[in-house]
């Protein structure tokens, strides 16, 4: 426990230095603005196995994977209009997972340690291999992560903590550690759960509330500056 709060508060310190350059562009409040109307959610009718309890959801190119949180199995279906799944299971994972996303190159990971793990490609043959990256722990005791590739193949990072109305938002530099990139202010009420995921090449942060409510920040950069917009 100490460990993770010396990481905390060396993350602190780091993410304090980097956003003096930052506050012009955060430092105005989020503002909600009115959905347009959806069209009403259908049930998708998968029959998943009775004995597997999905956690997690990643997709990409029309497939979608579900994951349980501990022991590394998984459900896929071809598309979302399929009723059979086929289940698989990730090898080489240890611990529990918080987040998946999958991309062009495969899934990334991030279990509960804050430690990364690749699988490369798509499940075959009821097994996805996946292997331990080379990129610093995140720190430990997030509520909530997220990390994607951006355009560079670099990755980036967005991590929720307990007790704080903000994320933090890390970049991965070229030696592998995570650089603080600056907050993003979360405008749920107190005590409301959110997950976090990215889309856009980690140019979208998508905020899922519990209270239905789903919130978009675009992050880009503007010379030495990162701005964040979208409601």
């Amino acid at each position: 426990r100490l460990a993770g709060q010396n990481e905390v508060t060396s993350l602190a310190q780091r993410l304090a230095a980097a956003l003096a350059p930052l506050a012009d562009a955060l430092d105005t409040p989020s503002k909600r603005v009115a959905a347009p109307k959806l069209a009403e959610m259908q049930q998708a009718g998968v029959q998943w196995p009775d004995d597997f309890h999905p956690a997690l959801l990643a997709s990409h190119d029309g497939m979608v994977a579900t994951f349980e949180g501990k022991g590394g199995r998984g459900a896929l279906i071809q598309s979302i209009g399929e009723k059979d799944s086929t289940l698989f299971q990730l090898e080489g994972i240890d611990g529990e997972i918080h987040s998946a996303t999958w991309d062009e190159s495969g899934l990334l990971v991030v279990t509960s340690s804050g430690t990364l793990a690749e699988c490369a490609g798509a499940a075959a043959g009821g097994k996805w291999a996946c292997r331990q990256m080379s990129v610093e722990r995140l720190p430990a005791g997030f509520k909530a992560v997220a990390v994607a590739r951006q355009s560079t193949n670099l990755l980036r990072a967005v991590v929720a903590f307990e007790g704080e109305d903000s994320v933090v938002l890390m970049d991965q530099t070229q030696d592998g550690t995570w650089d603080p990139a600056g907050e993003v202010h979360v405008p749920v009420a107190d005590g409301v759960r959110f997950e976090l995921s990215w889309a856009n090449a980690a140019q979208d942060l998508i905020i899922s509330a519990a209270d239905g409510s789903i919130i978009k920040r675009t992050i880009s950069a503007s010379g030495a500056h990162m701005v964040v917009s979208g409601a």
